[in-house]
């Protein structure tokens, strides 16, 4: 009976709901007694939203409730997996940087080498008696880099990219440059947007640099 009766109501709330909009439309405010009656339609529409909210509270809690008791489960079987990763592709990374030194070191010393020997040719070329413009250039061939073979890496499914940790110091957003501070994306503007609005209602709306600030009137509604 009570789920009947649940039902019902929402039947009802939504029922009405439908018919609000094409009433409000049609509806013309001409005079002092026509203004009295959309002023009784205004308080029925709060009533009506306060109405159709009472309705979904229950389900939504519940709703809510169960969505995060699912939320922790799965962030409870996440957070192991999530955990091991990380730590394991910090070794990795750890032991990647440490072989890609040791590459990066085996290969200044090959090409150091390759240049000694080439300026050694040179050298011996020279004592031969081989034209001087030949051997200059010769040795500032020697001085360049030498074609070799690329340097060995490690290849894998787990790839590393550079990133950062950026955290902004207390006290020093002064410093912060203009094109850093600017907001950019919809949202910073949009933040942006609200913390000005909320100033102009404080301050009676003054101007703003960089802002159009328009006054406007909000209907506040009471519920018969």
């Amino acid at each position: 009976m009570l789920i009947h009766k649940k039902e019902t109501l929402g039947q009802s709330l939504e029922a009405r709901a439908n018919s609000i909009q094409e009433i409000c439309n049609n509806f013309i405010v001409d005079d002092e007694v026509s203004y009295a009656e959309a002023d009784r339609k205004v308080s029925e529409t709060a009533a009506l939203e306060k109405g159709i909210a009472e309705y979904w509270a229950d389900p939504k809690m519940n709703a809510h409730k169960s969505w995060k008791s699912i939320c922790k489960k799965e962030r409870d079987m996440l957070e192991p997996i999530q955990w091991g990763s990380k730590l394991l592709s910090r070794k990795m990374s750890d032991y990647k940087r440490i072989f890609d030194e040791k590459e990066r070191k085996k290969w200044d010393e090959a090409q150091e080498k390759a240049r000694n020997e080439a300026r050694l040719e040179a050298f011996k070329l020279a004592e031969e008696g081989l034209d001087p413009v030949a051997v200059e250039a010769i040795t500032e061939m020697a001085e360049e880099a030498v074609p070799m073979a690329p340097a060995a890496e490690l290849r894998g499914k787990t790839t590393f990219v550079q990133s950062y940790e950026v955290r902004m110091i207390p006290g020093e957003s002064w410093r912060i440059p203009k094109d850093i501070l600017e907001p950019t994306t919809p949202a910073q503007i949009k933040a942006t947007e609200a913390k000005v609005k909320s100033q102009a209602k404080l301050n009676g709306g003054i101007p703003v640099r960089g802002f159009e600030i328009t006054s406007t009137q909000t209907a506040r509604r009471r519920t018969i």
